[in-house]
């Protein structure tokens, strides 16, 4: 009697490892195909083929954590070009010289300012 219970315990583990390898072997695919393009960005960016938007840079307060985090765990880091610097564009004013708030995104903004002007 005890035969069916572990020929069934064993075709579950069976199952759950060919489960498991698949897994594995989509996670390393998946980790390898980021791996490739990120070497690959890095070196367009690296050979000036590439530049990175303002608005796609990272802020430099998570590229020095990230960089002391690769440094700590003995992994590579590569030196790139700093991040391209935000040019201001020149400020909106009314008729009186106060500044107009850049218009956002916000659609239940109904404050004093927006509403006069």
């Amino acid at each position: 009697m005890t035969e069916p219970v572990v020929t069934q315990f064993n075709a579950a583990l069976d199952a759950a490892v060919v489960r498991a390898r698949r897994a594995a072997a989509q996670a390393r695919e998946t980790s390898a195909k980021f791996r490739r393009d990120t070497r690959t960005l890095a070196a367009a960016v690296r050979d000036g083929e590439a530049r990175p938007n303002r608005d796609e840079a990272t802020d430099e307060g998570l590229r020095r954590t990230a960089t002391g985090f690769r440094t700590d765990h003995g992994l590579p880091v590569e030196e790139l070009a700093p991040p391209p610097v935000a040019t201001p564009g020149p400020q909106r004013t009314t008729g009186s010289g106060r500044r107009i708030p850049p218009p956002s995104d916000d659609d239940e903004d109904f404050s004093q300012e927006r509403i006069m002007w």
